[in-house]
């Protein structure tokens, strides 16, 4: 994957200009993209304050925040810096955001330097391998991340090499099927858009969405690459429920400790026992220990 390749002309298409037409009568859901665009507030910002929800997904079973109390933390996917923060100021002993963009944790560094936070760390790494020795941490957070990873085993295990014994893993992903499952949503509003059209038409169509906004290059690239030759969504693995679960069956070193589904409304709950669950589900998540 080349980043440094990715076009920025987009090409005009019949299915292009459907997509374009279509996306008008749908509103578009609230994005950080945005927000931090109209100078309402940072991505940071939006992320710290978002901190209240991701603890919501764990649930009655488990309460983040007395979990975090004392603990050292590894926040992986730290994105702008604002859910790392967050969990430092509400009694974390330590936290170490790791992300692989450079503008991100620039970002965070000089979030937490706002806020005043100490006990906050910024690292740009990769999951994979990090340089970190092994049992350093207390709890492991991938928030909104597992959807991201490259090679989500193997960030698995490396979690598992770098928690000590008894530490805990908390993840929540929204599944590649859900309604906006291909993290375009900030410019193109319309459910399960790419359950609708093609690859090569939801990339060109965002881009001239993009060209409306102050951030043209950083979207961009941000969420598409080069793969053998062809222009991609790079920015998420299509993350399936049917494949995470493979993924706990097969790659997962760690104990379960909890494992649910949570649907896009609770009148849907029914349907996460089906096979439509894949298309009426908001969020994965898990709890594992060493």
């Amino acid at each position: 994957m080349n980043k440094e390749e990715v076009t920025y002309e987009p090409q005009k298409s019949i299915g292009v200009e459907l997509l374009l037409i279509l996306n008008k009568f749908f509103k578009r859901p609230t994005h950080p993209f945005n927000l931090e665009d109209a100078g309402i507030k940072t991505f940071a910002e939006w992320e710290f304050e978002s901190a209240d929800r991701v603890a919501s997904y764990y649930a009655p079973e488990f309460d983040l925040f007395k979990e975090m109390q004392g603990k050292r933390i590894l926040d992986i996917g730290a994105g702008g810096g604002g859910k790392s923060v967050s969990y430092a100021v509400r009694g974390a002993k330590e936290v170490i955001g790791i992300d692989t963009v450079e503008e991100f944790v620039d970002q965070a560094k000089e979030f937490a330097k706002e806020k005043g936070v100490n006990n906050c760390e910024f690292v740009l790494e990769n999951a994979e391998a990090t340089h970190f020795d092994a049992d350093s941490f207390d709890i492991c957070i991938m928030n909104d991340v597992f959807e991201h990873l490259q090679n989500p085993e193997k960030v698995l295990k490396e979690t598992y090499r770098v928690l000590k014994t008894g530490g805990k893993i908390f993840i929540n992903s929204p599944p590649y099927l859900h309604p906006y499952g291909a993290h375009l949503s900030d410019l193109i509003g319309i459910p399960y858009v790419h359950l609708l059209f093609p690859e090569p038409v939801l990339i060109n169509a965002y881009k001239i969405l993009a060209m409306n906004t102050n951030s043209y290059g950083k979207r961009v690239n941000f969420r598409f690459g080069i793969v053998d030759g062809k222009e991609h969504i790079t920015y998420i693995n299509k993350m399936t429920i049917k494949r995470f679960e493979h993924i706990l069956k097969n790659d997962n070193p760690f104990k379960i400790r909890l494992y649910k589904l949570i649907p896009l409304k609770k009148f849907l709950t029914f349907m996460t026992k089906t096979p439509l669950r894949e298309v009426s589900v908001k969020t994965i998540v898990f709890v594992g220990e060493k």
